[in-house]
């Protein structure tokens, strides 16, 4: 427990002076190893994405319109949706600008205590030989559980630092959705909504599969499959 504090430490000191990260940290590849259950929930787990925790995010203009199923001939309404959508992307991007060097600092401190966890998890499961009733297996347990403290901590943590950039994101999409109420009528704002919710819905977080689980159940894929070919 002790090299998981020495760690924490270490990265909040460079949380707190991190120079500018040069970019959002993109997937990282886990590599193809599939060897050992530690192996697995970590090439499974999903890397943490402030900007994408914090909801940071462009619509398709041309996307929505479609979905909204605006008539052609309606191209003044057309052009006013459009606008309204690409004034809320304009003004996204910016808060994206303001929050890069927080959220950069973010990804690099958080995946970096993932990453140790996952890997000290592992090694403690190994070292204990998971001994039923002993003293080694307690030992175990009470590490395992510490480090889940840990993560969860470090993730609280890292949702109070986004949350001044998600409520600026919230906003933005009132304002878009005030607008858009405005100018189009009930069914046409009522499949904006639907379109919008899954939209957001697609652009969540995947969550971990549970290995066991999908074993169990003949081997199904967790996780959204969703979001993955639009352009942000």
């Amino acid at each position: 427990m002790r090299k998981i504090f020495a760690l924490i430490f270490v990265l909040s000191i460079s949380f707190t002076n991190a120079q500018p990260g040069g970019g959002m940290q993109g997937g990282s590849s886990q590599g193809g190893m599939r060897q050992g259950g530690g192996m697995q929930e970590r090439q499974e787990r999903p890397e943490f994405n402030a900007s994408q925790i914090a909801g940071i995010f462009s619509y398709d203009d041309n996307e929505a319109v479609k979905k909204i199923k605006i008539k052609r001939k309606e191209k003044e309404l057309i052009l006013n949706v459009k606008k309204a959508i690409n004034k809320y992307n304009n003004n996204i991007q910016e808060i994206a600008l303001l929050n890069k060097d927080n959220f950069d600092t973010l990804n690099v401190f958080v995946n970096n205590i993932m990453k140790f966890a996952m890997t000290n998890r592992g090694q403690q499961q190994s070292n204990s030989g998971m001994q039923r009733g002993g003293g080694m297996q307690d030992d175990y347990d009470m590490q395992n559980n510490d480090s889940r403290d840990v993560m969860r901590n470090v993730m609280r943590l890292s949702k109070e630092k986004i949350k001044p950039a998600k409520m600026a994101v919230n906003k933005e999409e009132i304002k878009l959705n005030k607008k858009l109420e405005s100018i189009l009528d009930e069914k046409q704002y009522q499949k904006w909504l639907k379109y919008q919710e899954d939209f957001k819905e697609d652009m969540q977080p995947e969550k971990p599969s549970n290995n066991r689980q999908s074993q169990n159940q003949g081997g199904g894929m967790g996780g959204r499959g969703g979001g993955g070919g639009r352009m942000r």
